[in-house]
């Protein structure tokens, strides 16, 4: 004998003809412009004399000097762009032959000096437009006579600087910057973007036409003018406010913009975690970013997570990357299928496919046995409800009857009227389906 099966049975009241025949994708997304900027590292020397009142005045060269004289001759060095660590050298010169010059003839050196090797160096950083002095004064040596009259001498400075930021000298050794090569600056303006207040970023999909909406319009905003070696984190609130179960993509586009900065993006390292799962790490310029990625899956309702990103600058780039601006912008889509049945369309990267009738029914469950859905979900739920609806047990027995309801009021129902009769039951020749 075989099981009496009872057949899913689909009733439809009302506006049958409002029932959707094709699918439509919907597609949301919005877009940030975040500018990155690279620091400098630059400093000016200067030198003065002391005038009667004791004020400074610009340093006049040719002077004519006796054995033991003290010479007025302050030498400053400025900080001009970032916090830095500096060192000066010191060469002495003459056309005459003259001999006896060495540090010795330097006066009024502070004990924040340390001469190392070749150089004098400043063992403490020295902040943006700060001055410090090396020395104040020459003192000619006692030991030039007569014989060295109407000869000349000259003293000269070259000072250095590199960058506070990620860098500790070892002032123990006689090489405390390890050799490090130190480049001219090729910058004459110096104007370095600094950080007042920290801005809170978000971007939420809400209810209705709007989509997303974001908070912030630099999702860099926080970040300082960046050096080699730096690294900065931020992070924002990424979340789905509406009933729709989605999926948050990400994709990036390059503006135009000088060549400089476009190899700066891809010389920049980012890094993405949504909560503690990595989903990028790679170049800030990398093609597949503008291909897109998908940042995080199965947003229900009420869902926020915390996404953060990190930007590294590589400790090798050189003064070629500073004072940049470089900019990229930042793409959140998302996109989800109105009606029908397949998966998602369009090109590359895009959305899974429409979340399975399981987590339609278990999302938009109102009361046992009864299950309510938006229309656009309906024709999903016709096609399914009898091969997930009702439990198969192999025999059959445990069938029930599946009711597929349009109501006027633009919703459809699935009503479950269960059977769980066991056993089976004597047919004779014919199809029955249950009434309602």
């Amino acid at each position: 004998m075989k099981g009496k099966m009872i057949l899913p049975l689909a009733v439809f009241f009302g506006l049958l003809a409002a029932v959707p025949s094709g699918a439509a994708t919907r597609t949301y997304s919005t877009e940030v412009t975040n500018t990155i900027t690279t620091g400098d590292i630059n400093i000016s020397l200067e030198e003065f004399q002391l005038n009667p009142e004791g004020r400074r005045i610009p340093y006049v060269d040719g002077k004519l000097v006796v054995p033991g004289q003290r010479v007025d001759k302050i030498v400053t060095i400025t900080n001009e762009a970032q916090k830095a660590w500096i060192r000066a050298k010191v060469e002495y010169n003459t056309k005459d032959g003259l001999e006896g010059m060495s540090d010795d003839m330097l006066g009024g050196i502070s004990s924040e000096w340390k001469k190392c090797g070749d150089y004098f160096y400043y063992t403490e950083p020295v902040d943006t437009a700060e001055t410090v002095d090396f020395f104040r004064q020459v003192v000619v040596p006692w030991e030039w006579d007569e014989t060295c009259e109407e000869k000349g001498f000259s003293i000269g400075v070259t000072a250095q600087a590199v960058q506070a930021a990620n860098f500790v000298p070892d002032f123990q050794t006689m090489e405390p910057w390890f050799g490090i090569p130190v480049e001219k600056c090729i910058h004459n303006s110096h104007k370095i973007y600094q950080v007042d207040t920290q801005a809170e970023f978000s971007v939420i999909f809400e209810n209705g036409s709007e989509g997303f909406i974001k908070t912030g319009e630099d999702f860099f905003g926080n970040f300082q003018s960046m050096l080699p070696g730096d690294t900065l984190t931020d992070t924002l609130m990424l979340g789905n406010h509406s009933g729709i179960l989605l999926d948050f993509y990400f994709y990036t586009d390059i503006p135009e913009q000088e060549e400089a900065s476009r190899r700066l993006l891809d010389q920049l390292q980012l890094k993405i975690q949504m909560e503690d799962t990595l989903v990028y790490e790679g170049s800030l310029g990398a093609e597949a970013l503008r291909e897109g990625i998908l940042l995080g899956d199965s947003f229900r309702k009420g869902d926020v997570r915390n996404l953060t990103y990190t930007l590294h600058m590589p400790r090798e780039l050189t003064n070629a990357s500073a004072l940049l601006s470089a900019r990229v912008r930042w793409i959140f889509k998302t996109e989800y299928r109105t009606g029908g049945s397949g998966g998602s369309s369009g090109s590359g990267t895009s959305p899974r496919e429409t979340p399975t009738i399981q987590e339609k029914v278990q999302e938009l469950v109102t009361l046992p046995g009864y299950i309510s859905v938006p229309l656009s979900g309906a024709a999903d739920l016709a096609e399914r409800a009898g091969e997930w609806l009702l439990p198969r047990t192999g025999d059959n027995s445990h069938r029930g009857l599946v009711l597929l309801v349009f109501l006027a009021s633009g919703a459809a129902a699935v009503i479950l009227a269960g059977s769980k009769r066991r056993g089976t039951c004597q047919t004779h020749g014919k199809e029955e389906h249950g009434n309602i």
